[in-house]
């Protein structure tokens, strides 16, 4: 995607007047001789929220941000038990990071956290899902998570359950996370009046239920007989609208 993106700004002086005029891309395109087959998407759309873990557990819910990928990248998380009680919060800045170096540094400072008031009985949940699946493998195949992974191991007894969620499920660690990136500075929160005024607006909601709606478009394949017209011409592009 990247090479045809960089293609397509390259050229765009070659573009005739005419094409700048055009009604849409697949016109524009066919002023070039190229054939080209829209793919429609199938739109979803589903309510996702935050759950509580069960009597005598935690929940720890951690993000990581980066702008720019590798940029300026903190993380956040938060703590909280079977009613929705702040246990703490936290918010680190972390210089520049990409974003799962980010994500794999807020989860070891969660559980250090958790180490240092001696909390057990810990689900961890995060809306990363190449990490979850590495946590749940006990596997590390990046290299640049070498000694975080170290500290995450080292505590990995703690955890008892490791889940997946949706951004949209996770906005109190993700607030944590961006207030990190732009205050740049390391803070543990006890209290939900001190944590920063966008985190504790989701965490009041996500405490009280309310879901938010996660809206996710699948490309749908176009039908066979088009494409068996379309591969018998040369230059055939495909766009998703």
């Amino acid at each position: 995607m990247r090479h045809v993106t960089q293609w397509l700004r390259s050229t765009h002086s070659l573009v005739p007047n005419k094409t700048k005029r055009s009604r849409s891309v697949c016109e524009a395109f066919g002023l070039w001789g190229l054939h080209i087959i829209p793919t429609q998407t199938w739109t979803t759309v589903r309510s996702v929220r935050w759950t509580p873990p069960r009597a005598g557990q935690w929940k720890l819910n951690v993000d990581g941000a980066s702008q720019g990928n590798p940029g300026s990248s903190g993380g956040g998380g938060i703590l909280r038990d079977s009613i929705g009680c702040i246990l703490f919060a936290f918010s680190n800045f972390y210089n520049i990071q990409t974003n799962i170096v980010a994500e794999a540094m807020a989860i070891r400072d969660g559980l250090f956290l958790c180490e240092e008031q001696n909390i057990t009985n810990i689900v961890l949940e995060s809306d990363s899902k190449v990490l979850v699946d590495m946590l749940r493998a006990d596997s590390c195949p990046h290299w640049r998570l070498k000694n975080i992974w170290a500290d995450i191991m080292r505590c990995r007894g703690r955890i008892t359950t490791i889940t997946h969620q949706f951004r949209e499920g996770n906005q109190t660690a993700d607030a944590l996370a961006a207030h990190g990136v732009r205050s740049r500075r390391r803070t543990v929160f006890s209290f939900w009046q001190d944590m920063p005024l966008e985190a504790r607006g989701a965490h009041r909601l996500e405490r009280l239920g309310i879901p938010s709606l996660r809206i996710h478009r699948t490309p749908l394949p176009a039908s066979p007989r088009q494409w068996r017209i379309a591969w018998r011409r040369s230059g055939v592009v495909t766009i998703g609208r």
